[in-house]
């Protein structure tokens, strides 16, 4: 036996998967807890600014402000050319929180910084500008957000359009790996192919210019699943109206809690292997909420 060529395929195994295991959400990672309360300066910020926040329940608001504070406390946000604000700190927190709200200790363990721009910027290496990106690579841990479309993003609640949402269901999708449209780490297998039919079936309607569901949500799965979010988190009654079935899917994804019991079922045998068109294929560095 080649103990040299074992050594190093055992160590490249380790390295795998200390590496994989970065991308999980962490229940169990240790995270910084908040050890003062919420403060009201942040709380005013929230009540006037986010109003995924001012349609929750006293309780829940609670948990929403815990969640937040515990987010602030383990993520760095940092200003490129700018100062950043108690707004931006708010308004990057917010975004955060709300794809995972449903998700009680789940918190964003990969997560190192989110930078703040003022406006628009450059993607790295290449000549296309952006409102929001997620790092992949060298940028892995990293997400850049553009001060002025998330400002925009919470202003205005009726355009389905929120850069931190979006972007942070980037950073959601990404938890295996992969950022593919399939929350692998969320929908369950079973989910899949139904979910799969609901994109390739949406993405027809929006080509054929009959859909609400913003055009940019069509270039990829990975982006559809952002786009649709965005939709289902700022205008859930608009979403359940005119895209039930898709608002009950997502419903399901962001709220396990919510949902009833199910009978058991069984598991398909054998789960689609070819993806829709538009599918993206493996890892990639997401340069979403281009301008265009």
């Amino acid at each position: 036996m080649n103990w040299t060529l074992l050594l190093i395929a055992l160590g490249m195994m380790i390295g795998f998967f200390i590496r994989f295991s970065g991308y999980s959400l962490g229940k169990n990672r240790t995270k910084k807890n908040p050890e003062r309360p919420f403060p009201q300066q942040w709380r005013d910020l929230l009540v006037k600014h986010v109003a995924f926040y001012n349609r929750l329940t006293p309780p829940q608001k609670t948990r929403f402000e815990h969640r937040v504070h515990t987010f602030l406390l383990n993520v760095q946000i940092v200003g490129i050319d700018t100062e950043v604000t108690h707004l931006d700190r708010i308004l990057v927190a917010s975004g955060a929180i709300i794809p995972i709200f449903g998700f009680d200790s789940w918190h964003y363990s990969n997560l190192d910084v989110v930078e703040i721009h003022p406006d628009k910027f450059l993607i790295p290496n290449t000549l296309q500008y952006a409102n929001g990106l997620v790092g992949w690579g060298k940028m892995e841990g990293k997400v850049k957000l553009s001060r002025k479309a998330l400002v925009h993003g919470f202003y205005d609640n009726n355009d389905q359009k929120n850069v931190a949402i979006h972007e942070f269901v980037h950073v959601l999708d990404m938890q295996d790996g992969k950022i593919d449209g399939r929350m692998a780490r969320i929908i369950k297998e079973i989910d899949i192919k139904p979910w799969l039919q609901i994109i390739n079936n949406k993405m027809t309607e929006m080509q054929r210019g009959n859909s609400s569901i913003r055009d940019y949500g069509s270039t990829s799965n990975a982006e559809f699943l952002a786009v649709v979010s965005e939709f289902f988190f700022e205008s859930p009654e608009k979403m359940k109206t005119e895209h039930p079935e898709l608002y009950r899917m997502l419903d399901h994804f962001y709220n396990p809690k919510n949902q009833p019991p199910n009978p058991a079922k069984s598991q398909p045998k054998n789960p689609p292997r070819n993806p829709p068109k538009n599918q993206s294929s493996g890892p990639q560095e997401v340069k979403s909420a281009l301008i265009n």
